[in-house]
């Protein structure tokens, strides 16, 4: 087990690409192994609007700020920021923004999220989550080591302003249509542009990875049933271009939408058959973390490994698939 989590992100910055006359992705890094996120910034009649605000670590405003710099920008020259969901990569650097007079916006139940994750949230609740689900007093140790240094990285304005599925809202030109689609963050959400028949997708339909799915302390009870019901949601969208919050554009949607179901139809039936291969006092979520990664992952990914299986586990669980059973303070998953 590698017990660093977090280090520094990569230091070189990349000029800001043009993918159309108003809009340029910006490559933010990342101190994760997942190493940059995707902002989009669009010009107006008065102004830019950005799409997502980037992780608050000083290589990542290095790199916002240098593709001003590109742009001839200033930060008092973006108006608006479209935040998909709470977490770090996404959210970091609203705080930041809001300084800088952007207004900043999220759908009203993923502030309450956010606040409580990145401000309140005792971080004994992740010891009791990690010692719940089986893991040991050194893994829960490094995950909560991991998730104060993740906090450092994120700062969030006094005052967002709430958007509702459906809501049709501007960025630059563009009118985009706002669709709620839970299962990676409980209040994630995509900008759907009907005209240019585009989608701002943050995390939800990424190109070469399967967002983590993950049933956290504070969250939904069933992510992974709200996630398979969210890709239902893009049928009239199927020949649109998808831009994602990581990695390149994509217009083959359905296609990747059928290998997210088919990898979570494998991921269910792996741990399906290891709680199958267990003794009669069942199996922990470490134990089947354990059993898919070994010693490969270092603490801040053992976290989203555990909230993943637990999620797989919970999901087959409400669905009369699979028991639990609470013994002495530790949960077991069986048949």
């Amino acid at each position: 087990m590698r017990l660093h989590s977090f280090g520094p992100s990569p230091s070189a910055s990349v000029p800001p690409e043009q993918l159309a006359p108003d809009l340029w992705r910006i490559k933010v890094p990342l101190p994760f192994r997942l190493r940059e996120v995707n902002l989009y910034l669009v010009r107006g009649s008065h102004g830019y609007d950005l799409i997502d605000a980037g992780i608050d670590t000083p290589e990542a405003r290095a790199a916002f700020n240098a593709a001003l710099r590109e742009l001839r920008l200033h930060e008092s020259d973006i108006g608006r920021v479209y935040v998909t969901h709470m977490h770090p990569d996404h959210i970091g650097m609203s705080g930041r923004r809001a300084k800088a007079g952007s207004r900043i916006f999220l759908m009203a139940d993923e502030e309450r999220r956010a606040r409580f994750v990145w401000g309140t949230e005792p971080l004994s609740d992740w010891i009791a989550y990690t010692r719940e689900h089986g893991a040991g007093g050194e893994i829960a140790k490094g995950i909560v080591i991991a998730v104060n240094s993740i906090r450092r990285a994120v700062s969030l304005p006094d005052r967002f302003e709430h958007l509702r599925d459906g809501d049709v809202v501007e960025a630059g030109k563009r009118r985009l249509r706002v669709v709620w689609t839970p299962g990676h963050s409980d209040y994630h959400y995509v900008l759907v542009d009907d005209d240019a028949r585009v989608i701002f997708c943050g995390d939800q339909l990424l190109p070469a990875i399967t967002p983590n799915i993950g049933l956290y302390p504070e969250c939904r009870p069933n992510p992974l049933e709200d996630f398979l019901w969210s890709l239902g949601r893009f049928e009239r969208e199927a020949a649109y271009t998808v831009l994602p919050g990581h990695g390149a554009n994509y217009a083959t949607l359905p296609q990747r939408i059928g290998q997210f179901q088919v990898h979570h139809d494998e991921r269910l039936a792996g741990v399906r058959a290891r709680v199958a291969s267990g003794d009669g006092g069942g199996v922990t979520a470490y134990e089947i973390v354990k059993h898919f990664w070994g010693d490969a992952l270092s603490t801040h990914e053992v976290r989203f490994a555990l909230v993943e299986v637990v999620a797989h586990l919970e999901y087959m669980r409400l669905r009369g698939e699979i028991s639990r059973e609470d013994r002495e303070g530790v949960r077991r998953y069986a048949l």
